[in-house]
């Protein structure tokens, strides 16, 4: 099975796609999607190539992404909305469901504490997926954690 997990952006958004197979999680891509463009429908274009061209390279079985936080912005939340449903209906578009981790879930899901930080959650995706190096750029950590919750939360689903 390969997971892609997202980790929404209004400006950048961190992807990662996971292959778990017979009890072992391999990261086969992570990256981030640069969303260049300040008009709306520009960048949601620019995602959506990037989205419709991960589907057709990878064969993805499985989508999870993570909810949006609390800002203070009302602005900064509006846009992250929109990218966010953007990103589900392209996820629509090539599965027939997805799921949604919350931040609290996904950190309590790798680290044991729910009020955990980005880097204590980059340590662990270092740790579960055996990575020599650290991924520096935590969007793309925690687009990693997003798939690994959907794996630990499956494969305890399954027991």
């Amino acid at each position: 099975m390969k997971i892609i997990g997202i980790d929404p952006g209004s400006k950048k958004c961190g992807f990662a796609i996971l292959q778990f197979e017979q009890q072992q999680i391999k990261l086969i891509e992570a990256d981030i999607i640069q969303i260049n463009s300040t008009d709306l429908q520009v960048g949601m274009q620019e995602l959506a190539l990037t989205l419709n061209n991960l589907f057709a390279q990878h064969d993805i079985n499985q989508a999870s992404l993570e909810d949006i936080f609390y800002a203070k912005n009302a602005q900064s939340v509006l846009k992250l909305a929109q990218f966010r449903g953007f990103i589900i209906a392209k996820l629509l578009d090539h599965l027939p469901q997805f799921h949604s981790f919350t931040p609290l879930q996904i950190k309590k899901t790798l680290t044991g504490n729910g009020k955990a930080d980005k880097t204590q959650v980059a340590f662990m995706v270092q740790k579960l997926l055996n990575l020599q190096q650290p991924i520096k750029q935590l969007d793309i950590s925690d687009a990693v954690a997003v798939a690994l919750t959907y794996i630990f939360h499956h494969k305890s689903s399954k027991l």
